[in-house]
């Protein structure tokens, strides 16, 4: 059966990042994190969140909300902890998580519960919550297989097309024109697919935007967009995904974005297998 957590669907072979605004996170008797609305709630979460790091960040966010701090505090508790994003500078939850295995063992990979421990027990108990990867010691990743797309378009029989098409024909009906794939997005793509074997989140795995890695590629934008996502086994499978999330969905049939790129990454024997990205530009 499938999970939903906060704004993630998820079981060992689904998930999907979507959007919504609430306020506060508190733990229910069941042991899951559920979202309630509140006000004036900062002073809480001082440790986890400052709102002006967060919409420095975070472009996206800062496009989306501006400066208005309850805004950036809803999409923290509701968005940015299930994603792994980081709230301030002093606290990481990609490093906590890899700090403490204790903690590890514990909370998996369920990224609010790790926010939570800090915010209640971690700082009173001296636990470092930021840091550099030179302090932790971990594992090597495993090498994931690539599922390769040539630099050229190879028709509409390509998985990464089929995607593509898919989402243009939703588009149509709106109204709006088609996305035009470029190979430099779809390389865009291609590597973000291979972090999120590591790490799935919006966050990179060292703890940065995902829209650094467009400066990387050398691509300029005024607007630019991500939907990630995985465990799922075609095109027609992960685009409807993304249709049926009001998240994902806002960004395919964003009017300011003109082009698309697409990504696969198949790791055997990982979490979830099959890693999916879309990224948009205008």
């Amino acid at each position: 059966m499938g999970r939903t957590q906060g704004c993630i669907q998820r079981n060992r072979k689904r998930v999907l990042a979507i959007l919504s605004l609430f306020l506060v996170i508190v733990v229910s008797s069941a042991g899951a994190l559920r979202v309630e609305a509140g006000s004036s709630q900062a002073a809480m979460y001082a440790s986890i969140f400052d709102a002006k790091f967060y919409a420095q960040k975070y472009p996206d966010l800062a496009a989306a909300f501006g400066n208005n701090e309850n805004a950036l505090l809803a999409h923290f508790l509701t968005n940015g902890m299930v994603e792994g994003r980081q709230g301030c500078a002093e606290f990481n939850v990609q490093y906590y998580m890899a700090k403490y295995p204790d903690l590890r063992a514990a909370y998996g990979d369920q990224l609010p519960f790790y926010y939570m421990h800090y915010m209640s027990a971690g700082k009173i108990e001296g636990r470092q919550g930021n840091g550099t990867v030179n302090d932790i010691g971990t594992a090597a990743a495993p090498q994931p297989t690539v599922v390769q797309q040539p630099a050229t378009p190879t028709g509409s029989d390509s998985v990464i097309d089929q995607v593509i098409a898919i989402c243009n024909q939703e588009r149509a009906k709106a109204g709006l024109g088609a996305l035009t794939k470029t190979d430099v997005l779809c390389a865009v793509a291609q590597a973000r697919s291979n972090e999120l074997v590591r790490s799935f989140s919006h966050n990179r795995p060292d703890g940065r935007s995902c829209f650094t890695i467009y400066d990387e590629f050398g691509v300029a934008y005024g607007y630019a967009g991500e939907n990630i996502a995985a465990g799922q086994h075609s095109a027609q499978e992960v685009a409807n995904a993304w249709l049926s999330s009001p998240g994902h969905r806002r960004n395919i049939m964003n009017g300011n974005y003109h082009k698309i790129g697409v990504g696969l990454v198949v790791q055997q024997g990982s979490l979830y297998e099959y890693y999916w990205t879309e990224m948009f530009t205008d």
